[in-house]
């Protein structure tokens, strides 16, 4: 791990690292980028990437466990419930949030993916990320229930079912699939919260 603190060109060093992996995380996937190609995009070497990371699978922890606590977490502090069922503005700035959250990080969400079902520290972190969106979805379901709608759904199952149902949809578009789909921010984010709203209220 780096030395706590860092000069700051130890921070652009860092920084410049971790944006290569990003992005060739993203174009590549995990198992489709080498340390080299990281270290190469970056501009820096081998033995200063090892200055900071014990290896690639470091690397990504470390990115993710950051986008996790730093970015994921606090973005649910602010998210109120629906106010009715005509309260439209509640689904489409979540899901708007989700959408460019995920889009942001798309690399570390795909080579998370691609490491969970082997190592459990990525199966861990992957499953937070779940958590959270899973905790929000039940609990607008929760508040339809109080409004007098959606009776027959149960709550920790439908978060589960549009959060997973998101998570697919959102990192089979947002990278080469090779289903050739074709969809626009605007698009997709009026989809995916007019399921949502329409699973709660019908309409």
């Amino acid at each position: 791990m780096p030395p706590d603190p860092l000069t700051a060109k130890g921070r652009q060093t860092r920084e410049a690292i971790e944006r290569a992996a990003r992005k060739l995380f993203a174009e590549r996937g995990f198992h489709g980028t080498t340390l080299a190609d990281i270290t190469s995009a970056a501009g820096k070497s081998t033995a200063v990437f090892y200055r900071y990371y014990g290896d690639k699978e470091d690397l990504l922890a470390s990115l993710a466990e950051s986008f996790l606590h730093d970015v994921v977490m606090p973005s649910g502090l602010a998210v109120h419930l629906p106010e009715s069922p005509d309260d439209t503005t509640f689904f489409s700035a979540v899901v708007t949030g989700y959408w460019n959250m995920f889009k942001q990080n798309i690399g570390i969400m795909i080579a998370v993916n691609q490491l969970a079902d082997a190592k459990p520290r990525f199966a861990d972190v992957q499953n937070e990320f779940r958590r959270f969106g899973m905790n929000i979805v039940a609990a607008s379901v929760r508040r339809a229930h109080e409004q007098g709608y959606a009776s027959d759904l149960d709550a920790e199952h439908t978060g589960a079912a549009i959060a997973l149902l998101f998570e697919n949809f959102t990192a089979v578009y947002l990278r080469p699939s090779g289903l050739n789909l074709q969809i626009s921010d605007a698009d997709a984010i009026t989809t995916l919260s007019t399921i949502w709203k329409k699973t709660l209220y019908g309409y």
